[in-house]
């Protein structure tokens, strides 16, 4: 071959190993300019199998804590001057481990990933000794802190130098998903750690803290009003309360922590009532708490410093603050003077623009949230009962408090008997309302049950104790036939009784022979009721009776000659009774409303036989005054129709009133002030409740 040909040979293989060590270059330069996550967990397979890969790994090596962990924020990919070699082999056995923005299970992932290709046993040695640092540095309640060993509380911005907030169990910024995460993955033989070989019992013991750390989460999650709620971005960690961090991380419902909570119990295979309980309380949550209509967007602002500011924008996604005050469930920001504020303009633009104050993670769990549902919650009776067999008992059976609904089955039959319902959420379910039947015979004067489990026991054939909150009625006939079949009265004989809140009646039959037939009154009137597609009869009198908020849709109310509803509306000026799409008749004329104490009407979409009367909802009594009732006649309607013409105080009149709102807005949502949802947790049940 001629000398011209080897020359384009050589000059190809010179251009070709140039343009290698070009690429390679250009890789090295890329992987130093980016963060040490991404080249710990995210370069190209091959890569961790590179003399690179090889010279970082010694790096990670020596910088591991003699205790096991690694410090925080360190570039271990950047080459070690000696000096900075002389300074990791002289703190080895100082503080400041942590697992702090990522920090040791980063290190841990990295050296699993160069041990797959390179095999060294030294990195092997590594991660063991990282697993362990996880296992001793887990408290006993399963929670784990931030830094271990705790480092002392010399920071500044500590709002408790008594206590170092690294010490306490630590859901910011990921710490304990993170390891929880990595937990998992080890005992449940993930791909990124087969080439460990790691013995069982190091996966046993992955298992078990795992397991413990997931029993910390369902300890630690918030509880309001008997909901669960989310998590605070950290814990005490002794009596597992919301606590302060940083002077501007304050005790908070966390609306970014609470989401990377969330996605881990979701992960959960085959997870307990108790995992279930906490995703449904978390999702419910975020759902109440969406910020909508702004949007983040940086700029230059006046003193040409980069800034934060919020935007309006009615079509941007919905955003979740990071804080929400534990009191008034606001959004809150702060600078380093620990004063929250409403805005984060408000606050300093050096924590404006250095620190998360929204987050978009939340509509992670929402979008995944309908898939786990279908997966794991599956229609499932916690008890049946057939005819021969006592409601009563089934109910005694359900767990104290319930963390998730306690559904229980009532099959087509009578049920002569009283039920009382003394836990929250019982769900009492009949398998067709017209044939699952409870009668029961009892006059307020002359109860057959005066007192259970030592506290007294009202007037019905179904009573809600003090305290049954969340607990729903449905698909049962439930009749109080004292007036028929003992003596011909109609003094006050409740089919529903109910000192409880955020009761649900729905599709239900609800008779009485006499007064007050479907009677709700929670303590000092505060509480919330929500009925749907019922049909109640009463000869006597007030037969829909609620104290407090009550939200009523599709019923039909059939009366004899007496006042069909009633409502008790002392004690806040929102309390209110909300009826839409009913219908109002009676054997005989009939006034259609009164009160003895201030109360609040809305009757929307309406209609009425021509037994209603010419006879305004107003005071009971034109002879004597029980209650001055300060607050006046406040009776408000919208589209009501009545057979035979209407009166003239059937007028629409919502503008009348002190919100004036719009027809479409009366919902039950805004009945209860946007504090209670009784359709959504209809819809999330309806597989059981459908009718």
């Amino acid at each position: 071959m001629s000398s011209r040909y080897w020359l384009v040979v050589i000059v190809l293989l010179v251009v070709t190993a140039a343009a290698a060590q070009n690429r390679r270059n250009n890789i090295e330069k890329d992987y130093l300019d980016s963060r040490w996550a991404s080249v710990a967990t995210r370069m190209p397979s091959e890569w961790y199998a590179s003399e690179e890969a090889r010279r970082v790994a010694e790096n990670v090596l020596l910088s591991q804590k003699e205790i096991g962990g690694w410090e925080k924020n360190q570039p271990y990919h950047h080459h070690f001057s000696d000096s900075l070699k002389a300074y990791y082999l002289q703190t080895k056995t100082e503080k400041g481990a942590t697992f702090d923005n990522g920090s040791t299970i980063t290190e841990l992932r990295f050296l699993a990933k160069v041990y797959a290709q390179l095999k060294d046993e030294r990195y092997k040695r590594a991660i063991e000794r990282g697993l362990h640092y996880i296992f001793i540095s887990q408290y006993e309640n399963g929670g784990w802190p931030q830094f271990y060993p705790v480092r002392d509380a010399v920071d500044e911005t500590v709002t408790d130098k008594t206590v170092p907030y690294s010490m306490h169990i630590t859901y910011n910024d990921d710490a304990m998903v993170n390891v929880m995460t990595f937990l998992k993955e080890i005992f449940t033989g993930n791909e990124e750690f087969v080439a460990l070989r790691l013995d069982e019992a190091s996966k046993e013991k992955a298992k078990i803290a795992f397991d413990k750390g997931v029993e910390c989460i369902l300890k630690t999650q918030i509880v309001v009003d008997n909901q669960s709620t989310v998590w605070c971005a950290q814990h005490h960690f002794e009596t597992l309360a919301p606590v302060n961090a940083r002077s501007y991380e304050l005790a908070s419902f966390s609306g970014a922590e609470s989401a990377g909570i969330a996605l881990l119990l979701m992960e959960i295979d085959n997870p307990s009532e108790g995992v279930i309980a906490a995703v449904e309380g978390a999702v419910k949550w975020f759902e109440n708490n969406k910020i909508e209509g702004i949007r983040e967007e940086w700029i230059i602002n006046e003193n040409g410093e980069r800034d934060r500011k919020m935007i309006q924008d009615k079509n941007a996604p919905p955003i979740w603050g990071r804080f929400y005050d534990l009191d008034t469930r606001k959004p809150f920001f702060c600078s380093r003077d620990g004063i929250k504020r409403n805005s984060v303009a408000e606050i300093s633009q050096e924590r404006r623009v250095g620190y998360s104050w929204y987050s978009y993670r939340p509509a992670e769990v929402l979008a995944k949230y309908p898939e786990w549902q279908k997966k794991w919650i599956h229609v499932q009776y916690n008890a049946i009962v057939l005819p021969a067999q006592s409601i009563q008992k089934a109910i005694e059976g359900a767990p104290e408090v319930p963390k998730n609904p306690y559904v229980i089955l009532v099959k087509n039959g009578i049920y002569n008997e009283k039920v009382i319902i003394d836990k929250p959420n019982i769900v009492l379910v009949g398998e067709n309302r017209d044939s699952t039947r409870i009668i029961h015979a009892e006059l307020s004067g002359k109860l057959t049950i005066e007192e259970y489990k030592g506290n007294r026991v009202g007037n019905g054939v179904i009573v809600l104790m003090e305290g049954a909150d969340d607990c729903i009625i449905s698909g049962i006939t439930v009749y109080n036939n004292y007036g028929s079949t003992v003596e011909p009265t109609t003094a006050h004989q409740m089919s529903i009784f109910g000192r409880a809140t955020r009761t649900i009646v729905i599709n239900c039959n609800v008779w009485a022979d006499g007064n007050d037939a479907l009677a709700l009154w929670a303590p000092d009137g505060d509480g919330m009721y929500y009925h749907a597609d019922l049909d109640l009869r009463c000869p006597g009198v007030d037969f829909l009776c609620p104290r407090g908020w009550c939200y009523a849709t599709r019923c039909t109310f059939y009366g004899d000659g007496r006042a069909l509803i009633w409502h008790d509306g002392r004690g806040d000026y929102s309390k209110k009774l909300v009826i839409t799409d009913s219908h109002f008749d009676s054997e005989s004329p009939v006034t259609l409303g009164r009160y003895h104490h201030d109360a609040q009407f809305f009757l929307l979409n309406c209609t009425m036989s021509d037994k209603i009367i010419d006879h305004p909802i107003g005071y009971a009594y034109s002879d004597k005054v029980l209650d001055l009732c300060p607050w006046g006649q406040r009776v408000y309607m919208y589209n009501v129709k009545r057979e035979g013409g209407n009166f003239d105080w059937m007028e629409n009149n919502l503008e009348k009133s002190k919100d004036s709102p719009k027809p479409e807005e009366i919902t039950a949502l805004w009945t209860f002030g946007n504090v209670w949802d009784p359709e959504a947790k209809i819809e999330s049940l309806w597989e059981i409740l459908a009718y």
